[in-house]
């Protein structure tokens, strides 16, 4: 079974940079994510209990639920690409000497391709929604820690690109418009949410 959050950084690095074909960029993205919200939740802890920021305890403490499911979401995530990655992983296998053969396979790829966009577009669902949260604290928690706050975000909007980047790769082999679509229109609303970071 697949659990990649129970690797030690150095084992789960050395399995990232192997031939093996996971864990690869789909999982190292969600794991970005979980570290930058990470990052944020240090600032909101080193927040709580200072009179300075009295004012936003109630914020920051409903910031740390919420981060921390979205860490943990994110690091759920990581096992789910690789399980996914299975279906690309049978498509490889498939013959492709006749025509007939060919067919069969290019229509399992789209099918694997398909199932390949499902976790990068819950990834991208998931660090959108947590860094709404980390944008909120903004001015609002330690000041000494500002720059982790901005770090979580940076990592974030990489986690984001990222998984969108998986996402392109998957469309160039869907001829399916209409699961296209949607889709297409991530990377407006990605543009839009990123543009002031």
């Amino acid at each position: 079974m697949i659990n990649y959050k129970e690797d030690k950084i150095i084992d789960f690095l050395e399995k990232l940079s192997n031939t093996d074909s996971m864990p690869g960029g789909g999982v190292a993205a969600s794991l970005v994510g979980a570290v930058g919200i990470s990052a944020a939740l240090k600032v909101c802890n080193l927040s709580l209990g200072k009179e300075k920021y009295k004012e936003h305890e109630s914020l920051i403490k409903e910031s740390i639920v919420k981060l921390e499911e979205y860490k943990n979401l994110l690091l759920q995530l990581m096992d789910e690409d690789a399980e996914k990655f299975k279906a690309m992983e049978e498509v490889y296998k498939m013959p492709k000497a006749t025509e007939e053969e060919k067919a069969k396979r290019k229509k399992a790829l789209e099918e694997a391709c398909k199932i390949c966009c499902e976790v990068p577009i819950k990834v991208i669902a998931k660090a959108s929604s947590a860094m709404s949260v980390v944008v909120n604290l903004v001015g609002k928690t330690n000041a000494s820690a500002a720059s982790d706050l901005k770090v979580g975000l940076k990592l974030l909007t990489t986690t984001i690109y990222s998984a969108w980047d998986n996402i392109e790769t998957n469309l160039k082999y869907i001829e399916d418009e209409e699961f296209k679509k949607p889709l297409l229109n991530i990377k407006i609303q990605l543009d839009d949410l990123t543009k002031d970071l």
